[in-house]
């Protein structure tokens, strides 16, 4: 049984999706999808957010068949112990990984913008620290933090939204200039920047309220994540030319660090201060839900002691690799495996559900 600190209401599970959408990419996003997209970047952005809701529907339709049951307890029911058990190995080895990656792309914004000279290790570790101390509390605590801290999505808004006094938006022009093919192209790469949605399969059985209520948190925060990604992006495209934003890896620092307001000195401090928060939310996410998968898949009562175990893992992985080249090939392998864990599994076992008309049971994950 669910004890009753687990329990969240649906505005709870929206933050939750919200904080995990939203992160490290912030920063790289526009230049990435822009040089597949071109002014049209911002189209990608919308119909990777047109993507991710396809899934959500797909893993709420899964989940409204097993309403008492997480993935993790409800998978060895459609696909036999022995699938189940490597399915969740996988799932547990894909969120570790992307927490590393995001610590160390934390790490490499952080030494560029701020401590060029602060050891590696000192950065990532009191990064990792921050995570292990609220991660190990239950699911309400971390849900109750992450509503706390989402005031923060304002200030990055406002800091942004300064921008427009030095824009041009003749840059965006001709709409529809890169053609269906490179904006399909830049969806993919937004895509992963979107992921954070998987909540649905752990964390329905504890949100209160109806089917519907659940579907529309999980959907209101995909929405307000694809929008505000669509924000930054055009944003970064009307004030930056083609060529500039091409050679910019942090264009959206670039550009607050460029505006200049009476009262406020170095805007783009001010900007990374709330990133950190939003960066350290969706490291926790990813933290928890790879744990939660090691606790459940050696019978542990609890979550606490794994927490320590894949912090650790997290952070050797971000300290072991320190080539960019290496970085980016993990990046690629963890995006396409976002299209395996996010649809493919969630898709597959819809199909054996409804086809062998396997539904409800299934236990709830105890903490």
């Amino acid at each position: 049984m669910t004890h009753n600190s687990n329990k969240i209401s649906p505005k709870q599970m929206l933050f939750l999706v919200l904080q995990t959408q939203i992160g490290v990419q912030v920063l790289f996003l526009p230049s990435r999808v822009q040089a597949f997209a071109k002014g049209d970047a911002w189209m990608s952005v919308l119909l990777a957010g047109l993507f991710s809701q396809m899934f959500i529907l797909m893993m709420w339709a899964l989940n409204k068949r097993f309403p008492a049951a997480t993935l993790y307890d409800f998978m060895p029911r459609l696909t036999g112990k022995a699938a189940a058990r490597l399915l969740q190995i996988l799932f547990i080895v894909y969120f570790t990984a992307q927490s590393s990656l995001i610590l160390m792309f934390f790490y490499e914004v952080i030494r560029d913008w701020v401590f060029p000279e602060t050891p590696r290790w000192l950065i990532t570790g009191l990064m990792v620290l921050v995570c292990i101390y609220l991660t190990q509390e239950n699911l309400q605590i971390i849900a109750r933090f992450f509503l706390l801290v989402s005031s923060l999505f304002l200030v990055m808004i406002f800091i942004s939204a300064y921008a427009y006094t030095h824009s041009n938006l003749l840059y965006i022009f001709p709409i529809g200039q890169a053609g269906f093919l490179p904006v399909v192209r830049g969806a993919h790469e937004a895509m992963n920047t979107l992921s954070g949605y998987e909540w649905i399969l752990f964390c329905y059985p504890f949100v209160e309220g109806t089917p519907r209520k659940k579907l529309a948190a999980a959907s209101a925060a995909n929405a307000f994540s694809t929008l505000l990604y669509t924000f930054l992006v055009f944003t970064s495209l009307v004030v930056f030319s083609p060529s500039e934003l091409g050679l910019l890896p942090h264009p959206v620092l670039y550009m607050v660090k460029a505006l200049t307001i009476t009262i406020i000195e170095r805007p783009d401090l001010y900007f990374l201060s709330a990133w950190i928060v939003v960066v350290a939310t969706s490291i926790m996410a990813y933290l928890y839900l790879a744990a939660t998968g090691i606790s459940h898949l050696f019978g542990m009562s609890s979550h606490r002691k794994p927490v320590l175990f894949t912090a650790v893992a997290l952070l050797a992985t971000a300290l072991l690799i320190h080539d960019q080249a290496v970085m980016r090939t993990l990046g690629k392998i963890v995006s396409l495996s976002t299209y395996f864990f996010m649809g493919c599994v969630p898709f597959l076992l819809l199909l054996i559900s409804l086809a062998l008309h396997i539904r409800e049971g299934g236990r709830r994950l105890a903490e």
